[in-house]
């Protein structure tokens, strides 16, 4: 006969296994809302079963249940997904809210913008052209001019500024993917060890994969996980974790409880400092070579490729609008400076001052080669605006030339570089007064300087309105992905709720049989065997 004592032990392990699922549900109803929780499911598994014997042979009767392990409801594909297309957003995000910052610096169209300094100083040079012998118009080129100079000075700065920003959200992101490389790397070594003692550390586990999908927003990750060969009768991961392109199989940063370190850049980025390049650190398998980021990933990776190399648009060393943005940005101000500097300049040498003296060059070419930073007027224009070269040489009844800075071809045709390159093509020689057989070429590659700039302007505008299109795609794209795996770790409260009552039903008819059982010893010790 079978012990009667085995039918409480079987109803114990009953209420102790009832009772842990009902704690884990509470525990899941109480982090509804905690962000990065993981719903913990309950894998119950009944006991090995008792043999008794029976009419010439054993029978297996059940002896009960236990709780097997508490897990996580987690799907590593939704993961690898999400991670995935948050890295990308987290790209056209970071791009975009740089795009955004040069349109706004360059406050496109408006009466404090670039355009209209041009359109003031074109229409400065109209209208001297016809009052050439005025002063106040003389006056009025002077301080056209002087804006003009200012206001490319300032959008030079500004990229400056901006690329000095990115460099150090370069220096800063590569503090953070340092930093976030050693909490996973401490939360292995927690984890390994609870994992050796044949627990599962869920909440540990929630905890490195909230560190992951915050790593996600800075560059492309990837996790490998597999089973330690070294225990065969529990489960114990090796974790592995990989950055940037993912072809590259050597790229890693976490390998289980060892974490390397990408190298701290030295110097701030600064004039005639380097910029922060991102390369592996001392004891990394690919110490002192560059991360390779892939492509379109991450915040850092836009944050490199808005920056740039360097504060110079350098074609030699490999720059393209791709790969540096904000220099490719600087050079085409720096030619658009240039470009009205010997436009003018060209036509301004060709006329007469008012003491019929040859023009001087209108802008300033002390310099050296002209840009947007360096760009200014002619010292001696400004001491004396009689300097400034109106008119043309004439000829007299006999053909010989004759002074006449009163005339304003001169002025006339620098106003028309506003629409074209009319005016270059007009030149004559400010002595002879011959026409000059052999013009300059235009200094850019527009119908105009107008015509340039604002193809510069649409180049920008476009590059923002795909930055701001990609960012909106990826944005439903991880909505999507998040939502998905929402559906497998998120706690729904109605199935939360039907779990209570379920394993409260469970738990009640567990402490029902008790009290039947203890019914049943009651008659056995106290009623068997008395006489009555």
């Amino acid at each position: 006969m079978r012990s009667t004592f085995s039918g409480l032990e079987l109803a114990r392990r009953a209420l102790e296994s009832q009772q842990i699922a009902l704690d884990t549900t509470g525990h899941n109803i109480a982090n509804a809302n905690t962000k990065g929780y993981t719903r913990q499911v309950v894998n119950l598994q009944a006991t090995l079963s008792d043999r008794i014997p029976g009419m010439g042979n054993y029978l297996s009767i059940g002896t009960g249940v236990t709780v097997k392990s508490i897990e996580r409801a987690r799907d590593i594909f939704i993961d690898r997904q999400f991670r995935w297309e948050n890295s990308k957003y987290s790209y056209w995000a970071a791009r975009e809210n740089t795009l955004m910052k040069i349109e706004g610096l360059l406050n496109e169209p408006s009466d404090n913008s670039l355009s209209n300094d041009l359109t003031q100083f074109w229409n400065a040079w109209s209208v001297l052209a016809n009052n050439p012998e005025n002063l106040g118009a003389r006056s009025v080129i002077l301080e056209r001019a002087a804006t003009l100079a200012d206001t490319l000075h300032h959008i030079d700065q500004q990229i400056t500024e901006l690329q000095k920003s990115l460099d150090s959200s370069v220096r800063v992101q590569v503090g953070q993917i340092n930093n976030y490389a050693k909490q996973i790397q401490e939360l292995n070594h927690q984890i390994k060890k609870v994992q050796v003692s044949g627990d599962n550390p869920n909440d540990l586990l929630d905890q490195r994969d909230a560190l992951v999908d915050e790593l996600s927003k800075l560059v492309n990750v990837r996790v490998v996980e597999s089973r330690d060969p070294n225990f065969t009768d529990r489960e114990v991961n090796i974790f592995k974790l990989y950055i940037g392109n993912e072809k590259a199989t050597d790229q890693i940063l976490v390998d289980d409880t060892k974490a390397y370190q990408l190298a701290t850049p030295e110097a701030a980025g600064a004039d005639g400092e380097p910029f922060a390049e991102v390369k592996w650190g001392a004891g990394h398998p690919l110490a002192g070579a560059s991360v390779n980021l892939g492509e379109g990933s991450g915040e850092l990776h836009s944050s490199i490729l808005l920056r740039g190399s360097g504060f110079d648009y350098d074609t030699a060393n490999g720059d393209t609008k791709a790969t540096a943005h904000l220099a490719y940005l600087r050079d085409q101000y720096n030619q658009l400076a240039k470009g009205i500097a010997e436009a003018v300049n060209a036509i301004h040498k060709t006329g007469i001052d008012r003491d019929n003296n040859s023009g001087l060059d209108f802008f300033d070419t002390s310099v050296g080669t002209i840009t947007a930073a360096n760009i200014k007027v002619n010292a001696a224009l400004i001491s004396d605006p009689w300097k400034i070269a109106t008119g043309k040489v004439t000829k007299d009844e006999n053909g010989n030339p004759v002074g006449a800075y009163g005339n304003g071809e001169v002025a006339k045709a620098i106003s028309s570089l506003s629409t074209g390159w009319t005016g270059l093509a007009g030149l004559t020689d400010p002595v002879t007064g011959a026409p000059i057989t052999t013009p300059p070429p235009p200094p850019l590659s527009a119908a105009s300087i107008g015509d340039y700039y604002g193809a510069a302007l649409a180049e920008l505008g476009v590059d923002a309105q795909q930055a701001t299109r990609m960012k909106e795609g990826q944005a439903v794209l991880v909505t999507h992905m998040y939502n998905q795996r929402e559906s497998v770790v998120g706690v729904n409260m109605d199935e939360e709720i039907t779990n209570l009552v379920k394993f409260q039903k469970s738990y009640t008819a567990a402490a029902r049989i008790v009290t039947m059982l203890d019914s049943m010893l009651d008659t056995i010790v106290n009623g068997m065997g008395i006489t009555r």
